[in-house]
């Protein structure tokens, strides 16, 4: 009996074995087949059958050690090319002896060397993560020594305390180094570390119920992290088909939100928003992510069929139209069929931007309130080693000619908790009481379909700090215009200080300035200089012009105001008609109130409590700091408003009326949303 006992248990052992064998399997194979169904990096293919005999190539320092986009790196990525058209039977260096020859080579001197980054990204993730592919694709190939030279790379792997993003990423050198191994043990924990990233992290670093994603804290992480993240895990979703480590449909639903409320929302005419690109401004690097995105979206065709035309509009134009801001990120995004316009901010709850690994050198201002306006995609295309990093578009920033310093890993916060965004219909409002480095200013967007209007009042600065505020910093193809006393349009491409000049057309975009002192305007030719961008890259461009348009507030500033509006579709000819006869209305723009009036909309940012006269006949107030939208229908008013501090709990609107022979007052009450809602508007629907 006991013999029996023991038989069944050897081979109810023996089963389990085989079933988790068989698992390995599956994951195995369909890995090998994602791979291979990945086109070749056209890039790469000048570099096969181009190897120094000992495994080298030419144009690679091997003494390098830089932290960040580790150029040695490009040995290893070679390699899985050449790995990836060895094993394609459709690749016309199919089986081919030299190009194996040649993949050894590489992978032999790559792990007989083991250099070690002292980057800590780099041993526990980018090596072993490039390893293990070639591995995976060339295990017939590689002899027993070898094998176990690559099997020590990837043993340093461990989960340890990551979190977000980087958890993915060793968990899934895990997983490889499992199927190499072919070890069981820990398949089931790294799967799942996996698949549980695939979840809202409601304000931990991950993805955010609004569709953004963070990491390093509460910190915007679209277009690094959070593009890494959307790859891995469709990725994963087709490594895991097929086998019990599959993810649910509720995760596959997941993931296709993240395409449609979160990437899409930031990719216009093949490039990436900056403001959503995080520290990672490398050269071309709008493209590259736009690319990512997109074949991201071809794979997820295969993994959800049933959304097949979500994922082909991505791959193609992205026609998306529409508003939306991001509550949990401070990004406020407009989408017309002619143009895209961001706007980023950081709060006392949102991190700005950061710096590390020799990237983003000069970004100290890129979450201060930045403004792009993109029609083509090319206005910001590679423009960082040209700018002026004092002068982001948007932001008003001290002008000196000191280095900028440098943000690094901890990032920064404004001490400011009133910053955030509504969207009523077609209309958007984004405020932000800025505070940082001893500069205060007030800054509000109104963004209407056609226009965008931007005010800023309570502008202060401390003894001796130059604050400009700058309205757009692009690359110029074209002479830019001035309106003169004649309302002739007159062409200049010198530096212009004059109060008279008030509109400005430039590539297609006019510009009307209603409120600011000293205006500068200029088109100058620069040099680039990459190492104000990038420490390990020092390539010189060709110089190009550069379009520079802001309002000087000049030193010692004290309660400076500023109103300005961009028409990112415009003919030079309608500018004059538009400036004389403006379609909106600044009603208010002091510390305390700002607000524009379009057509039947009236839009609100109430600083503090207050009270403003919206017509002849109505007063509005509201006894807390909030935004708010007004919209006049034909006895009553509809309304939308916001608690931009996200720490309110009620409120108090009251709508006052004087008719020809009584008054009336209307007053609503507000609960403000609370959990992941906050900040998202309250709407009353008739007042």
């Amino acid at each position: 009996m006991r013999n029996l006992i023991i038989l069944i248990t050897v081979v109810f052992s023996s089963c389990i074995t085989k079933t988790k064998g068989s698992q390995l399997s599956i994951l195995e194979n369909n890995w090998k087949n994602y791979l291979l169904n990945e086109e070749i990096n056209r890039e790469m293919e000048p570099y096969f059958f181009n190897l120094k005999p000992d495994g080298t190539w030419t144009d690679l320092d091997y003494t390098n050690r830089q932290k960040g986009n580790w150029p040695l790196h490009k040995h290893l990525f070679r390699t899985i090319e050449m790995a990836k058209a060895f094993n394609q039977k459709e690749n016309q260096s199919y089986k081919n002896k030299k190009l194996r020859q040649d993949i050894l080579l590489a992978y032999n001197w790559w792990v007989n060397k083991d250099i070690v980054n002292s980057n800590w990204w780099y041993p526990q993730i980018g090596v072993p993560q490039s390893i293990g592919v070639i591995m995976l694709l060339m295990q017939n190939e590689i002899n027993a020594e070898q094998w176990q030279k690559g099997m020590t790379i990837m043993d340093r792997v461990e989960f340890g305390n990551k979190t977000g993003q980087n958890l993915v990423w060793v968990s899934s050198n895990i997983v490889l180094r499992s199927i190499l191994k072919k070890d069981t043990s820990l398949v089931s924990e790294a799967t799942g570390k996996i698949r549980k990233e695939m979840q809202m992290a409601n304000n931990d670093v991950g993805l955010q119920p609004d569709y953004s994603f963070h990491q390093h804290g509460r910190q915007l992480q679209f277009g690094n992290y959070g593009l890494h993240f959307l790859e891995d895990q469709v990725k994963w979703m087709f490594i895991l088909r097929n086998s019990e480590y599959n993810y649910t449909s509720k995760q596959i639903d997941l993931m296709r939100n993240y395409f449609a409320q979160g990437q899409r929302w930031v990719i216009w005419k093949d490039v990436y928003d900056i403001n959503s690109s995080g520290r990672q401004l490398f050269p071309n690097e709008q493209l590259k992510k736009y690319k990512r995105v997109q074949k991201a979206a071809e794979e997820m065709k295969e993994i959800d069929p049933n959304h097949a035309d979500l994922y082909k509009s991505i791959c193609g134009e992205n026609k998306l139209i529409g508003d939306k801001h991001f509550t949990f990120s401070e990004l406020t995004v407009k989408r017309t069929n002619k143009y895209i316009a961001s706007i980023r901010m950081c709060s006392s709850r949102i991190k700005g931007s950061e710096s590390g690994n020799g990237e983003n050198l000069s970004g100290y201002y890129l979450a201060d309130g930045a403004m792009y306006v993109m029609k083509t995609g090319k206005e910001y295309l590679n423009i960082y080693p040209y700018w002026d990093w004092r002068k982001i578009p948007g932001t008003t920033s001290v002008q000196d000619t000191t280095k900028l310093p440098e943000i690094g890993w901890g990032s920064y916060n404004i001490s400011s908790d009133f910053v955030g965004g509504l969207i009523y219909d077609d209309c958007v409002i984004t405020s932000m009481q800025y505070k940082r480095d001893g500069i205060t200013a007030n800054k509000s967007y109104f963004l209407f379909p056609e226009f965008t209007v931007c005010l800023g009042a309570g502008i202060n600065g401390e003894k001796n700090q130059h604050l400009q505020t700058t309205i757009e910093q692009c690359f110029s193809t074209t002479p830019f215009f001035r309106e003169n006393e004649k309302n002739l349009k007159v062409e200049i491409s010198r530096v212009n200080r004059n109060e008279d000049d008030r509109s400005f057309w430039h590539q297609g975009s006019g510009y009307i300035i209603n409120e600011g002192r000293n205006i500068v305007v200029n088109s100058e030719t620069k040099t680039s200089n990459w190492n104000n961008v990038l420490d390990w890259y020092s390539k010189k461009e060709e110089a190009k012009n550069i379009f520079t348009l802001g309002i000087d507030h000049g030193e010692n500033v004290k309660n400076e105001k500023y109103a300005y509006a961009v028409f990112p579709n415009i003919e030079k000819e309608d500018l004059a008609e538009t400036y004389h006869n403006q379609p909106y209305q600044i009603i208010s723009n002091t510390k305390d109130v700002q607000a524009i009036q379009f057509n039947n909309y009236t839009s609100i940012v109430f600083h503090r409590p207050g009270t403003i006269k919206i017509n002849n006949t109505t007063k509005l107030s509201s006894n807390v700091p909030v935004i708010l939208m007004c919209k006049q229908n034909l006895n009553y008013l509809s309304i939308a408003v916001c608690d931009p501090t996200q720490k309110l709990e009620l409120g108090q609107i009251t709508v006052s009326r004087i008719g020809k022979v009584d008054k009336s007052t209307s007053v609503q009450e507000i609960t403000f949303p609370i959990g992941i809602e906050k900040g998202t508007p309250v709407i009353f629907s008739k007042i």
